[in-house]
């Protein structure tokens, strides 16, 4: 079965989003790369099943009209407690899950068979991702940006975690980070 990669753009002082969610420049160097980063985008395209990715997530790509330019064809798992109206003839597929974190990574698991389950939205999905023990590796990209204020990534966590480096890819202007999680915190 797949397993799960945790991946977001943050700043050097942890931020995955500026004040009231703003992108802040996070992810200039996935819409404009450079030719280091543009293999690592590849690779996370090609390796990602399916996504799991909170409510406000999903919202930020409607506001934007950002679903069909997607290079990501693959199933959306959306937590949520309020699930929208489905709209039919998208070119992505959201299944809005309302049983919570596991429930939402285990069906993403399914649907992503020999590919990655990708967590890829929310601070708060994450964290509970983390928490309940779902993740198996951790993509980190750092942007050389100290936002100040914002939403954190990692924070109110009762125990320190251990990983496990397994690559580090510096390109100009950002350092594309993975780790292995380790099986005990």
């Amino acid at each position: 079965m797949a397993e799960v990669l945790l991946d977001l753009a943050v700043s050097l002082d942890g931020l995955i989003a500026g004040p009231g969610g703003s992108d802040a420049g996070l992810y200039d160097w996935y819409f404009n790369p450079t030719e280091v980063s543009r293999p690592v985008i590849g690779e996370l395209v090609e390796a990602t099943g399916a996504i799991v990715m909170g409510r406000g997530a999903y919202a930020t790509g409607e506001e934007a009209g950002g679903w069909e330019d997607t290079p990501y064809g693959v199933p959306h798992f959306v937590i949520t407690h309020h699930p929208p109206p489905q709209q039919a003839g998208r070119k992505v597929e959201f299944v809005f899950v309302t049983n919570g974190v596991a429930d939402a990574v285990d069906a993403a698991k399914k649907a992503a068979g020999h590919r990655y389950a990708t967590i890829g939205g929310g601070a708060d999905i994450a964290r509970q991702c983390l928490v309940a023990g779902l993740v198996d590796e951790l993509q980190l990209h750092v942007v050389p940006l100290i936002l100040g204020k914002g939403i954190r990534l990692f924070s109110d966590f009762d125990q320190p975690w251990r990983l496990t480096r397994t690559r580090v890819i510096d390109a100009p202007n950002v350092t594309h980070l993975r780790y292995r999680v380790d099986g005990s915190r």
